[in-house]
């Protein structure tokens, strides 16, 4: 049976799911790369050098960070040590949806949310020179250095408390994050690293959940995929917490997939995020 690869889009955050069937006997790790339009190549996060479990045929992984209304390419490689044991390509284009602009979470993806962005207005780009004056000379002698990436300042707007909650969790989480919008905005995919970031109330009665975001930051380069892997969103507790035994389990859950991705196809739902802070106690 030959290695296949399927790609489909789940609706909920916009990811690629990528199943990968008949994994032969012995297979040890794979690696599922992504190739868009430019030919520019990456590894699917969560899928580089990934062990392939004990006696699995199938092998299913999502990739949070597909850039939008592109033509990407996914390959799966198997390999029995450093034996290549098959192969398989799969090419799928990600629609943005109802909104062109999206904050993902790259620690937590299912925190991920769609974004209202009220301005990104410049990019400026530090560049280091030396600038050196000689003794009757007008021109000075200069030193330079590539520019350094960009910083910015991004604003983004939440309409709901869970909305806000969530981007406090996403620019708290000390970790680099990915905006992700539609190519035509100019912007594309762009990792950002956060220096600070103020919550402002946009409406002065206290009840309006309505909330502006302003975020420092600057652009880093994309966190090594094979190093860098969040985990799925389900927690051993919270299927204790769910299911009275294991044959309620299996009763609601078909496969392992299922159960560790357990959320909401509505991004706006509460209850796949953990408060931060805690304002009840």
């Amino acid at each position: 049976m030959p290695v296949t690869l399927t790609a489909s889009v789940d609706p909920g955050r916009l990811d690629v799911r990528l199943q990968v069937d008949g994994i032969p006997a012995g297979a040890d790790t794979y690696t599922i790369t992504r190739t868009a339009p430019s030919g520019n190549v990456a590894g699917v996060r969560g899928a580089t050098d990934a062990p392939v479990a004990a006696g699995a045929t199938t092998m299913i992984v999502r990739d949070w960070e597909a850039p939008f209304d592109l033509e990407l390419t996914y390959t799966v490689t198997v390999y029995d040590g450093t034996t290549v044991v098959g192969t398989a390509t799969a090419t799928i284009t990600v629609p943005y949806g109802r909104c062109p602009a999206w904050l993902v979470d790259l620690a937590r993806p299912t925190n991920s949310l769609p974004a209202t962005i009220e301005s990104m207005q410049e990019l400026d780009f530090d560049a280091p020179a030396g600038v050196h004056r000689v003794l009757e000379r007008r021109a000075p002698v200069m030193t330079t250095l590539p520019a350094y990436t960009p910083t910015t300042e991004l604003i983004v707007l939440a309409d709901t408390l869970t909305e806000r909650d969530r981007m406090r969790n996403l620019f708290g989480s000390g970790y680099p994050f990915l905006l992700r919008t539609d190519p035509r905005q100019g912007v594309g995919n762009m990792y950002l690293g956060l220096t600070e970031f103020v919550e402002e109330r946009i409406l002065a009665d206290g009840y309006a959940p309505y909330r502006r975001f302003r975020v420092s930051c600057v652009q880093v380069e994309r966190p090594d995929p094979a190093v860098f892997v969040p985990l799925a969103p389900n927690t051993y507790q919270n299927v204790k917490d769910t299911f009275a035994d294991y044959a309620a389990l299996q009763a609601a859950v078909g496969t392992y997939d299922q159960l560790a991705y357990t959320f909401p196809d509505d991004p706006d739902a509460s209850g796949v995020f953990v408060p931060w802070l805690p304002d009840d106690v």
